[in-house]
């Protein structure tokens, strides 16, 4: 059984590597220099998704603490 509480701490984590994930992909939009031919494409459109994938992470943990309140789920992992 998952509690609550653990739910919110994997939200936490998941919020922490999103920041990280955002902070990436500023870093790579900065270091492009189209005038030199410098380009991160790859590595923007991957730290894109994983962004989305993270962010999806968070919501469906969000409603699953939603649904235990609501008592409308059991509690399972």
């Amino acid at each position: 059984m998952i509690s609550i509480p653990e739910i919110e701490e994997a939200i936490e984590s998941f919020k922490k590597e999103l920041e990280a994930c955002k902070d990436r992909i500023q870093e790579l939009l900065k270091g492009e220099d189209p005038a030199k031919g410098i380009y991160f494409a790859q590595e923007i459109f991957e730290s894109q998704r994983d962004k989305l994938r993270l962010e999806v992470e968070i919501t469906s943990r969000r409603n699953k603490i939603n649904r235990i309140k609501l008592g409308t789920t059991e509690l399972e992992s």
